[in-house]
């Protein structure tokens, strides 16, 4: 629901009409051929607010005036024996959705797509798209993304509610779920939305909102900051929870187990409803 995120544009130049495919059905006529110059506009919303298992109810839309466009997803279990900290990093675009389950597993599914000016061409850079877990640690890499391609992995991942996890987007946003451990959540150019999570958690963004939404019998004690522009809206604070000029809220009297923090964007407080 509440990260939105819009990529660089290229040289400027009218859209053309697009066309989608998965990872084995076309739709739309043959790609033309590039010409000099040809922009490129990525949007994508994020609704992870719902819940989200597969690629195809991710919620995550990533709108381009390239002609051709192409999908896959793939699932993997991650080994968790040893591992006290689980690091989870994006690509330079792409969101990560994470929700605990009462499993002594971590299972990731994979959503990967690629644009370009031709259905080989997008293919081959999804083949070229590589996801990397070794020693408790979930990356993903691959081709370089300029005016004639560009490409997402969106990162699904269930684990045990108790794991420790770090989480690092650089182009892309964070949703966190129904845990309860040790989270470090960390945004660059994308949200961060929290709920139904206690425990400790850290979460700041340099250029992003950040929304938390408590459970009704959550009684964790909350401290939320902006460092320059933007508002913080806690629709569950009184007046003393505010500081003086409205940058500081804070909630509960005991050290904060939940901070937030944002540079110039809004962080809303609330509870699920």
């Amino acid at each position: 629901m509440l990260f939105a995120i819009a990529s660089v544009s290229a040289h400027a130049a009218p859209p053309v009409a697009t066309s989608t495919t998965s990872a084995s059905v076309t739709t739309g006529a043959p790609a033309p051929a590039p010409p000099a110059s040809r922009s490129l506009i990525v949007t994508s919303q994020d609704f992870s607010s719902l819940l989200a298992d597969d690629c195809d109810h991710f919620h995550t839309r990533n709108t381009t005036s390239f002609p051709a466009a192409s999908r896959s997803q793939e699932q993997q279990d991650i080994a968790l024996q040893g591992i006290d900290v689980l690091k989870i990093h994006s690509s330079e675009q792409g969101g990560i959705l994470v929700r605990g389950w009462d499993k002594p597993t971590a299972r990731l599914t994979v959503c990967k797509e690629a644009v370009g000016f031709t259905q080989q061409q997008t293919q081959r850079t999804l083949g070229a798209i590589n996801i990397s877990s070794r020693n408790g640690e979930v990356s993903a890499s691959g081709p370089s993304i300029d005016e004639s391609q560009a490409w997402w992995v969106h990162m699904i991942l269930r684990v045990p509610r108790g794991a420790g996890l770090e989480v690092t987007s650089a182009n892309g946003g964070i949703a966190i779920r129904n845990m309860n451990g040790h989270i470090t959540a960390r945004a660059k150019n994308g949200g961060i939305s929290i709920e139904k999570t206690s425990g400790q958690i850290d979460a700041s963004t340099i250029n992003g909102p950040i929304s938390l939404k408590l459970g009704q019998d959550q009684s964790s004690s909350v401290e939320a900051r902006i460092a320059d522009a933007g508002e913080i809206f806690c629709r569950i604070c009184r007046a003393e929870n505010y500081s003086a000029n409205h940058k500081l809220v804070r909630i509960g009297s005991a050290t904060p187990s939940i901070r937030l923090t944002t540079t110039s964007a809004p962080i809303v407080i609330d509870q699920v409803r």
